[in-house]
C-alpha cells in the first residue's frame, strides 16, 4: 500500500487510520514522532497534526504519482512512469537480413509510424533467439504460410504492451502473438486484447500439449493456478492440456530444436 493516499488525506485535513500510516512510515525508516502528533477522533480514525512541514513535504513529493518520466526520475525511480515513446525491432519476412526500427511516439498518428499495409500480418515473438531463428520457429508455430509476408516483431516481454506500441498495432487486421506458455504470456495477451480485441491471436501449435514433459514448475503454486484458470477462461484447449499434464510452464525456445543449442 502506498503512503500517498494517507499523505493526501492529511494535507486535506481529513482523518486517517493512524496505525496503518505509522506502519508505512516504518517501512520508510521514518519515526512517526519526528513527523507529527495524532489526535484521536473515533475508533481507528485520527487527525494528524504535522510538526515537521519540511519532512512532510519531502514525503509528499516522493510519493505523489509521477507526472512524467522526468518527475519520476527526480523521485528516485524513473521506472515508476512509462516512457513517452518506444521502439520496435522488426523484419519483413522470416528470411530478411535487414532489420527495421519502428518509432512509436505520441506525436505521430499510428499510420505515420509505418508504411505497411493494414492487411500485413503481424507476428510478435517473445524471445530474441526465436526472433533470430524465426524461419524454423514459425514452422513449429504453424505460421509458415504467412511467415514470408509478415512483419515480424521482437516483442520482448511486457515492452509490447506500451500504449504507443498498441496504437501502432491497432492499425493492422491480424496480430499473431507467440508467447512463453506461462502466466506472464497470458497476462500480456489479456493486456493487448483490451486494446486490440479479436485482432490479437494467442498463437500455439496444435500439438502443444505433447510438450508437457518440458514443463517447469513455477516458483509459486498460485501462478500455476491463475494461469490454468486463464487458459480455461479463454478456451485455449491445448494450453489447458499442457498445464494439466505438465503441471508447469514452458518457454518458447523449446520449439527451436536441438540444432540451435
Amino acid at each position: 500500500m502506498s503512503l500517498y493516499p494517507y499523505l493526501k488525506a492529511i494535507k486535506s485535513g481529513r482523518t486517517i487510520n493512524a496505525a496503518r500510516f505509522i506502519t508505512l512510515l516504518k517501512n520508510e525508516n521514518i519515526n512517526f514522532d519526528s513527523l507529527g502528533v495524532a489526535e484521536f477522533v473515533r475508533a481507528e480514525r485520527y487527525f494528524i497534526h504535522i510538526s515537521s512541514l519540511e519532512l512532510f513535504e519531502q514525503l509528499y513529493e516522493k510519493h505523489t504519482p509521477s507526472r512524467s518520466r522526468i518527475h519520476a526520475a527526480k523521485q528516485g525511480n524513473s521506472h515508476r512512469h512509462s516512457t513517452n515513446s518506444t521502439y520496435l525491432i522488426a523484419k519483413f519476412g522470416a528470411t530478411a537480413q535487414v532489420h527495421i526500427g519502428i518509432k512509436c511516439s505520441p506525436e505521430k498518428a499510428p499510420e505515420e509510424m509505418s508504411s505497411f499495409d493494414y492487411l500485413t500480418p503481424i507476428i510478435l515473438i517473445e524471445n530474441s533467439d526465436c526472433f533470430t531463428f524465426c524461419e524454423d520457429f514459425l514452422v513449429a508455430m504453424e505460421l509458415e504460410d504467412i511467415s514470408h509476408e509478415a512483419l515480424i516483431i521482437f516483442s520482448s516481454g511486457n515492452a509490447i504492451t506500451h500504449k504507443q506500441t498498441q496504437r501502432f498495432l491497432s492499425l493492422f487486421e491480424r496480430i499473431y502473438y507467440c508467447p512463453d506458455y506461462d502466466l506472464a504470456g497470458l497476462e500480456i495477451f489479456e493486456t493487448l486484447y483490451k486494446k486490440l480485441g479479436n485482432k490479437i491471436i494467442f498463437t500455439m501449435p496444435s500439438d502443444l500439449a505433447c510438450y508437457y514433459e518440458y514443463c517447469q514448475k513455477p516458483d509459486k503454486q498460485k501462478k500455476f493456478i491463475n494461469a490454468l484458470d486463464k487458459a480455461e477462461h479463454w478456451k485455449f484447449t491445448e494450453l489447458s492440456s499442457l498445464f494439466s499434464k505438465g503441471l508447469g510452464f514452458i518457454e518458447q525456445e523449446i520449439f527451436l530444436g536441438e540444432e540451435y543449442e
